[in-house]
Protein backbone atom coordinates (compact mmCIF):
# COMPACT_ATOMS: atom_id res chain seq x y z
CA UNK A 1 0.00 0.00 0.00
CA UNK A 2 1.27 3.45 -1.08
CA UNK A 3 1.86 6.53 1.29
CA UNK A 4 1.78 10.29 0.26
CA UNK A 5 3.67 13.28 0.45
CA UNK A 6 1.38 16.37 0.32
CA UNK A 7 3.27 19.20 -0.44
CA UNK A 8 6.70 19.36 -2.20
CA UNK A 9 8.91 22.20 -0.67
CA UNK A 10 11.81 22.13 1.48
CA UNK A 11 10.30 19.62 3.92
CA UNK A 12 8.22 17.77 1.35
CA UNK A 13 11.77 17.00 -0.43
CA UNK A 14 12.94 15.73 2.96
CA UNK A 15 10.34 13.49 3.02
CA UNK A 16 11.03 12.14 -0.52
CA UNK A 17 14.50 11.50 0.62
CA UNK A 18 13.63 9.96 4.05
CA UNK A 19 10.81 7.36 2.12
CA UNK A 20 14.06 6.90 -0.55
CA UNK A 21 16.27 5.44 2.11
CA UNK A 22 13.16 3.50 3.38
CA UNK A 23 12.46 1.58 0.59
CA UNK A 24 8.56 3.17 0.75
CA UNK A 25 6.86 3.47 -2.25
CA UNK A 26 4.93 6.74 -2.69
CA UNK A 27 2.80 9.62 -4.84
CA UNK A 28 3.27 13.28 -4.23
CA UNK A 29 1.11 15.76 -4.27
CA UNK A 30 1.48 19.47 -4.84
CA UNK A 31 -1.50 22.05 -5.97
CA UNK A 32 1.67 23.32 -8.22
CA UNK A 33 2.48 20.93 -10.34
CA UNK A 34 5.20 21.88 -12.13
CA UNK A 35 7.00 21.83 -8.85
CA UNK A 36 6.84 18.15 -8.63
CA UNK A 37 9.48 15.79 -10.24
CA UNK A 38 8.85 14.72 -14.15
CA UNK A 39 8.16 11.12 -12.78
CA UNK A 40 5.26 12.06 -10.62
CA UNK A 41 3.96 15.03 -13.27
CA UNK A 42 1.16 13.13 -15.13
CA UNK A 43 -0.41 11.65 -12.06
CA UNK A 44 -3.53 13.33 -11.57
CA UNK A 45 -3.86 12.86 -7.20
CA UNK A 46 -7.32 14.47 -6.00
CA UNK A 47 -6.98 15.74 -3.00
CA UNK A 48 -10.11 14.26 -1.50
CA UNK A 49 -11.12 12.05 1.47
CA UNK A 50 -12.23 9.41 -1.11
CA UNK A 51 -8.38 9.48 -2.90
CA UNK A 52 -6.16 10.16 0.51
CA UNK A 53 -8.05 7.32 2.61
CA UNK A 54 -6.37 5.35 0.29
CA UNK A 55 -2.86 5.67 1.27
CA UNK A 56 -1.04 3.95 4.26
CA UNK A 57 0.89 6.76 5.63
CA UNK A 58 0.62 10.88 4.24
CA UNK A 59 3.86 12.53 4.78
CA UNK A 60 2.46 16.11 5.67
CA UNK A 61 4.40 19.36 5.34
CA UNK A 62 4.54 22.23 7.49
CA UNK A 63 2.51 24.79 5.04
CA UNK A 64 -0.52 22.60 4.14
CA UNK A 65 -3.55 23.66 5.50
CA UNK A 66 -5.54 20.46 5.19
CA UNK A 67 -8.71 22.39 6.13
CA UNK A 68 -8.75 23.55 2.53
CA UNK A 69 -9.39 20.32 1.50
CA UNK A 70 -10.84 18.12 3.84
CA UNK A 71 -13.19 18.58 7.04
CA UNK A 72 -11.91 18.07 10.72
CA UNK A 73 -13.83 14.67 10.80
CA UNK A 74 -12.13 13.47 7.76
CA UNK A 75 -8.68 14.98 8.76
CA UNK A 76 -8.67 13.15 12.12
CA UNK A 77 -9.35 9.32 10.09
CA UNK A 78 -6.28 10.10 7.69
CA UNK A 79 -2.92 8.92 9.64
CA UNK A 80 -1.02 11.71 9.26
CA UNK A 81 2.64 11.82 10.06
CA UNK A 82 4.86 15.14 10.79
CA UNK A 83 8.30 15.71 10.10
CA UNK A 84 8.71 16.19 13.37
CA UNK A 85 7.19 13.04 14.94
CA UNK A 86 9.38 10.73 12.87
CA UNK A 87 12.48 12.69 14.30
CA UNK A 88 10.98 12.27 17.72
CA UNK A 89 10.91 8.60 17.55
CA UNK A 90 13.92 7.83 15.26
CA UNK A 91 16.72 10.13 17.00
CA UNK A 92 18.01 9.64 20.77
CA UNK A 93 19.75 13.50 20.98
CA UNK A 94 18.51 15.74 23.51
CA UNK A 95 15.96 17.96 21.79
CA UNK A 96 15.72 21.59 22.94
CA UNK A 97 12.43 22.87 20.94
CA UNK A 98 12.27 26.58 20.16
CA UNK A 99 9.44 28.72 19.13
CA UNK A 100 7.99 32.58 18.90
CA UNK A 101 6.76 35.18 16.46
CA UNK A 102 10.13 36.55 16.77
CA UNK A 103 13.87 35.57 17.79
CA UNK A 104 13.72 32.20 17.67
CA UNK A 105 16.33 31.92 14.65
CA UNK A 106 18.47 34.14 16.59
CA UNK A 107 17.74 32.31 20.05
CA UNK A 108 18.55 28.37 17.83
CA UNK A 109 21.62 30.11 16.74
CA UNK A 110 23.09 31.85 19.34
CA UNK A 111 22.22 28.44 21.86
CA UNK A 112 23.76 26.05 19.15
CA UNK A 113 27.06 27.87 19.42
CA UNK A 114 26.83 27.99 23.26
CA UNK A 115 26.35 24.54 23.17
CA UNK A 116 28.91 23.71 20.77
CA UNK A 117 31.30 25.26 23.08
CA UNK A 118 30.74 22.83 25.84
CA UNK A 119 29.35 20.07 23.97
CA UNK A 120 27.86 19.14 21.06
CA UNK A 121 24.94 20.77 18.70
CA UNK A 122 23.62 21.00 15.57
CA UNK A 123 20.37 23.52 14.71
CA UNK A 124 17.86 22.11 12.68
CA UNK A 125 14.18 22.53 11.52
CA UNK A 126 12.44 25.77 10.43
CA UNK A 127 16.12 27.71 10.73
CA UNK A 128 16.85 25.95 6.95
CA UNK A 129 18.50 22.58 8.40
CA UNK A 130 15.53 20.12 7.86
CA UNK A 131 15.07 17.27 10.55
CA UNK A 132 14.94 14.81 8.55
CA UNK A 133 17.95 15.30 6.22
CA UNK A 134 19.92 15.20 9.78
CA UNK A 135 18.83 11.50 11.17
CA UNK A 136 22.04 10.26 11.27
CA UNK A 137 23.79 13.56 12.62
CA UNK A 138 25.66 12.32 16.46
CA UNK A 139 25.68 15.56 18.39
CA UNK A 140 24.44 15.78 21.75
CA UNK A 141 22.10 18.36 21.51
CA UNK A 142 19.30 19.04 18.76
CA UNK A 143 18.30 22.71 18.82
CA UNK A 144 15.28 22.37 16.53
CA UNK A 145 13.33 25.67 15.48
CA UNK A 146 9.43 24.90 15.23
CA UNK A 147 7.40 26.97 13.06
CA UNK A 148 3.87 27.09 13.99
CA UNK A 149 3.00 24.87 10.88
CA UNK A 150 5.26 22.45 12.47
CA UNK A 151 3.74 22.58 15.90
CA UNK A 152 -0.30 22.55 14.62
CA UNK A 153 0.98 19.11 13.06
CA UNK A 154 2.88 17.53 15.39
CA UNK A 155 1.33 14.61 16.92
CA UNK A 156 3.04 13.68 20.19
CA UNK A 157 5.21 16.34 21.83
CA UNK A 158 9.08 14.78 22.62
CA UNK A 159 10.90 17.78 23.35
CA UNK A 160 13.20 17.23 26.13
CA UNK A 161 13.43 20.97 26.83
CA UNK A 162 10.76 23.98 24.83
CA UNK A 163 11.47 27.31 24.75
CA UNK A 164 8.98 30.68 23.76
CA UNK A 165 10.68 33.65 22.66
CA UNK A 166 7.39 35.67 22.71
CA UNK A 167 3.94 35.30 21.00
CA UNK A 168 2.81 38.37 19.01
CA UNK A 169 0.13 38.77 16.02
CA UNK A 170 1.32 36.70 13.08
CA UNK A 171 0.02 33.90 10.65
CA UNK A 172 -3.63 34.97 10.95
CA UNK A 173 -4.27 34.08 7.26
CA UNK A 174 -3.26 31.05 7.60
CA UNK A 175 -4.47 29.89 11.56
CA UNK A 176 -7.70 32.27 11.07
CA UNK A 177 -7.32 33.19 14.27
CA UNK A 178 -4.90 34.79 16.97
CA UNK A 179 -6.60 32.50 19.26
CA UNK A 180 -5.35 29.18 16.67
CA UNK A 181 -2.30 30.32 16.71
CA UNK A 182 -1.67 30.54 19.82
CA UNK A 183 -2.56 27.65 20.88
CA UNK A 184 -0.40 25.84 17.80
CA UNK A 185 2.59 27.77 19.73
CA UNK A 186 1.85 26.27 22.50
CA UNK A 187 2.03 22.71 21.61
CA UNK A 188 5.49 22.97 22.46
CA UNK A 189 5.41 23.39 26.26
CA UNK A 190 2.46 20.31 26.75
CA UNK A 191 3.31 17.06 28.65
CA UNK A 192 5.03 18.14 31.51
CA UNK A 193 8.05 19.36 29.43
CA UNK A 194 10.06 21.87 31.37
CA UNK A 195 9.57 25.18 29.56
CA UNK A 196 11.30 28.43 29.68
CA UNK A 197 9.53 31.61 29.00
CA UNK A 198 12.05 34.37 27.55
CA UNK A 199 11.02 37.91 29.35
CA UNK A 200 13.68 40.24 26.88
CA UNK A 201 15.11 40.16 23.75
CA UNK A 202 18.43 39.32 25.08
CA UNK A 203 18.82 36.30 23.16
CA UNK A 204 22.65 35.94 23.26
CA UNK A 205 22.46 36.60 27.25
CA UNK A 206 19.82 33.78 27.54
CA UNK A 207 21.11 31.29 25.35
CA UNK A 208 24.27 31.21 27.46
CA UNK A 209 22.37 31.02 30.31
CA UNK A 210 20.33 28.07 29.01
CA UNK A 211 23.57 26.22 27.92
CA UNK A 212 25.10 26.94 31.65
CA UNK A 213 21.98 25.20 32.74
CA UNK A 214 22.43 21.81 30.42
CA UNK A 215 26.26 22.14 31.02
CA UNK A 216 26.86 23.50 34.47
CA UNK A 217 30.99 22.35 34.21
CA UNK A 218 30.97 25.12 31.28
CA UNK A 219 31.92 28.80 31.71
CA UNK A 220 30.88 30.84 29.06
CA UNK A 221 31.12 34.31 30.38
CA UNK A 222 34.38 35.34 27.81
CA UNK A 223 32.49 33.37 25.17
CA UNK A 224 31.73 35.45 22.10
CA UNK A 225 28.68 34.42 19.98
CA UNK A 226 28.62 35.34 16.20
CA UNK A 227 24.99 37.58 15.11
CA UNK A 228 22.50 35.84 13.09
CA UNK A 229 23.28 36.51 8.89
CA UNK A 230 20.67 39.00 7.68
CA UNK A 231 19.05 39.72 11.08
CA UNK A 232 19.95 43.87 12.35
CA UNK A 233 23.66 42.94 10.40
CA UNK A 234 25.05 46.63 10.13
CA UNK A 235 27.51 46.97 7.20
CA UNK A 236 29.10 49.65 4.56
CA UNK A 237 28.78 52.07 7.37
CA UNK A 238 25.44 53.26 7.36
CA UNK A 239 23.14 49.80 5.85
CA UNK A 240 21.01 48.02 7.93
CA UNK A 241 20.01 44.24 6.97
CA UNK A 242 17.19 42.91 8.44
CA UNK A 243 15.96 41.00 6.07
CA UNK A 244 14.97 38.53 8.59
CA UNK A 245 12.24 40.50 9.98
CA UNK A 246 9.23 38.65 7.94
CA UNK A 247 6.13 39.89 10.02
CA UNK A 248 4.94 43.74 11.33
CA UNK A 249 5.90 42.90 15.38
CA UNK A 250 9.49 42.35 14.15
CA UNK A 251 10.18 45.45 12.32
CA UNK A 252 8.50 47.55 15.08
CA UNK A 253 11.20 45.79 16.91
CA UNK A 254 13.88 46.68 14.88
CA UNK A 255 12.83 50.38 14.89
CA UNK A 256 12.77 50.35 18.68
CA UNK A 257 15.80 48.59 19.57
CA UNK A 258 17.90 51.02 17.17
CA UNK A 259 16.09 53.70 18.30
CA UNK A 260 15.70 54.32 14.41
CA UNK A 261 15.23 57.53 12.64
CA UNK A 262 16.88 57.64 9.35
CA UNK A 263 15.06 55.87 5.98
CA UNK A 264 13.50 52.53 6.40
CA UNK A 265 13.11 50.31 3.31
CA UNK A 266 10.04 47.99 3.28
CA UNK A 267 8.78 45.20 0.69
CA UNK A 268 7.18 41.87 0.98
CA UNK A 269 4.08 40.10 0.90
CA UNK A 270 1.49 41.42 4.19
CA UNK A 271 -1.08 38.90 3.31
CA UNK A 272 -0.11 36.28 6.12
CA UNK A 273 -1.14 38.99 9.69
CA UNK A 274 -4.66 39.72 7.88
CA UNK A 275 -3.35 43.86 9.56
CA UNK A 276 -5.87 46.74 8.39
CA UNK A 277 -3.20 49.13 9.39
CA UNK A 278 0.60 49.31 10.01
CA UNK A 279 1.94 52.71 11.94
CA UNK A 280 5.30 53.52 11.31
CA UNK A 281 7.04 55.78 13.60
CA UNK A 282 10.51 56.75 14.38
CA UNK A 283 11.69 56.59 10.77
CA UNK A 284 11.89 60.24 8.86
CA UNK A 285 11.08 58.13 5.56
CA UNK A 286 9.31 55.00 4.49
CA UNK A 287 10.44 53.09 0.62
CA UNK A 288 8.23 50.39 -0.21
CA UNK A 289 9.21 48.54 -3.61
CA UNK A 290 8.65 45.09 -5.22
CA UNK A 291 5.35 43.25 -6.27
CA UNK A 292 3.78 44.14 -2.84
CA UNK A 293 3.86 47.46 -2.85
CA UNK A 294 0.05 48.43 -3.75
CA UNK A 295 -1.22 46.28 -1.08
CA UNK A 296 1.62 47.59 1.52
CA UNK A 297 0.65 51.33 0.81
CA UNK A 298 -2.99 50.50 1.86
CA UNK A 299 -1.78 49.23 5.65
CA UNK A 300 1.60 51.12 6.42
CA UNK A 301 0.43 54.42 7.94
CA UNK A 302 3.44 57.06 7.99
CA UNK A 303 3.60 60.64 6.94
CA UNK A 304 6.24 60.39 4.33
CA UNK A 305 6.01 57.56 2.45
CA UNK A 306 7.52 56.81 -1.21
CA UNK A 307 7.22 53.36 -3.36
CA UNK A 308 8.73 52.00 -5.90
CA UNK A 309 8.77 48.99 -8.41
CA UNK A 310 12.28 48.05 -7.83
CA UNK A 311 15.32 48.72 -4.93
CA UNK A 312 17.48 49.74 -7.86
CA UNK A 313 14.72 52.72 -8.35
CA UNK A 314 14.52 53.49 -4.41
CA UNK A 315 18.52 53.74 -4.37
CA UNK A 316 18.42 56.15 -7.40
CA UNK A 317 16.01 58.34 -5.86
CA UNK A 318 17.91 58.27 -2.57
CA UNK A 319 21.32 59.01 -4.75
CA UNK A 320 19.35 61.91 -6.71
CA UNK A 321 18.50 63.25 -3.25
CA UNK A 322 21.99 63.22 -1.71
CA UNK A 323 20.38 61.27 1.44
CA UNK A 324 23.09 59.70 3.43
CA UNK A 325 21.13 58.92 6.66
CA UNK A 326 21.08 55.72 7.67
CA UNK A 327 19.34 52.70 5.92
CA UNK A 328 17.64 50.14 7.55
CA UNK A 329 16.31 47.19 5.43
CA UNK A 330 13.44 45.46 7.90
CA UNK A 331 10.54 44.03 5.25
CA UNK A 332 8.10 43.66 7.74
CA UNK A 333 6.76 40.55 5.20
CA UNK A 334 7.23 37.26 4.03
CA UNK A 335 9.30 37.64 0.76
CA UNK A 336 6.42 37.00 -1.23
CA UNK A 337 6.53 37.22 -5.14
CA UNK A 338 9.79 39.42 -4.53
CA UNK A 339 12.47 36.90 -3.44
CA UNK A 340 12.64 32.74 -2.60
CA UNK A 341 13.47 33.33 0.91
CA UNK A 342 14.42 36.49 3.56
CA UNK A 343 17.93 35.29 3.32
CA UNK A 344 18.21 35.34 -1.15
CA UNK A 345 16.62 39.49 -0.40
CA UNK A 346 19.07 39.92 2.60
CA UNK A 347 22.09 39.06 0.33
CA UNK A 348 20.15 41.47 -2.77
CA UNK A 349 19.60 44.32 -0.87
CA UNK A 350 23.65 44.11 0.17
CA UNK A 351 24.74 43.73 -3.96
CA UNK A 352 22.33 46.64 -4.14
CA UNK A 353 23.87 49.08 -1.66
CA UNK A 354 27.61 48.02 -3.12
CA UNK A 355 26.69 48.41 -6.41
CA UNK A 356 25.05 52.25 -5.54
CA UNK A 357 27.02 53.34 -2.75
CA UNK A 358 30.24 51.50 -2.77
CA UNK A 359 33.39 52.50 -3.23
Amino acid sequence: MKSLIFGYGQTGKSFEKYLKNKNIVFDIYDDDTNKLPEAYQGKAINPSFDSLKNYKDIYISPGIKLQNYLSEDEITNLNLKSDLDIFFLEHNSFKVGITGTNGKSTLVHFLEQALNHSSSAIALGNIGNPVLENLNHQKKYSVIEASSYQLEKMESNFFDLAIITNIEHDHIQFHETFKRYKEAKLKICRDQIKTIFCDDHDYETIAKKIAKDLEPNSNYDDLKLSPLPHRLEEFAGRFIDDSKSTNSSSLKHAISKLEFSGVLIVCGDPDKECLNEIIIKGPKKVYIFGNHREDLLKIMNHENIKDFATLDEVFKDLKDLNDFSKILFSPGNPSGKDFQNFSERGQYFKNKVLEYFGE
